[in-house]
């Protein structure tokens, strides 16, 4: 049994990317989509009123440019439009077509069907003490970097 912790973590935190990457991605693929869509398209889903690219960027931590790309795509496919008010489309809202709606509910739901499976007999206190020591680690390892920087 591996004792060494630093070990341990990142080998399972690789172990868990591939796990979400690959369940995601078959259910993306049912509509011709990529995990960053799911991203913006259920982040659109939760705002109220639609999210602006740089809300989007903010919230799901992805580079404004990968955003606009995104955005661009749904807006192609008919999932997402762009509320351009008065004729200004600077800082102006994505919104949800219906189409996009049936989608992002169906690919929300796909996620917490997911969550659900995972977290299946563990206790609600115990994820929730595992959440607030990820997020740490994460602020730790983001800390860490910046002061090798």
């Amino acid at each position: 049994m591996r004792t060494n912790r630093f070990e341990i973590f990142s080998t399972s935190i690789a172990q868990l990317i591939k796990s979400v990457q690959y369940l995601k991605g078959q259910k993306m693929a049912q509509y011709g989509l990529k995990g960053t869509n799911a991203l913006c398209l259920c982040q659109i889903l939760e705002s109220d009123g639609g999210l602006s690219a740089t809300e989007l960027a903010r919230q799901g931590e992805i580079d404004k440019a990968q955003v606009s790309r995104c955005m661009a795509e749904l807006m192609e496919r008919g999932f997402v439009y762009r509320d351009d008010q008065n004729g200004r489309r600077y800082k102006q809202k994505y919104r949800l077509t219906p189409t996009g709606l049936t989608v992002a509910e169906d690919v929300n739901a796909c996620i917490q069907e997911i969550q659900n499976a995972v977290s299946k007999n563990i206790p609600a206190s115990d994820l929730d003490i595992f959440y607030k020591t990820l997020y740490k680690l994460c602020d730790n390892f983001a800390e860490l970097i910046e002061n090798r920087e």
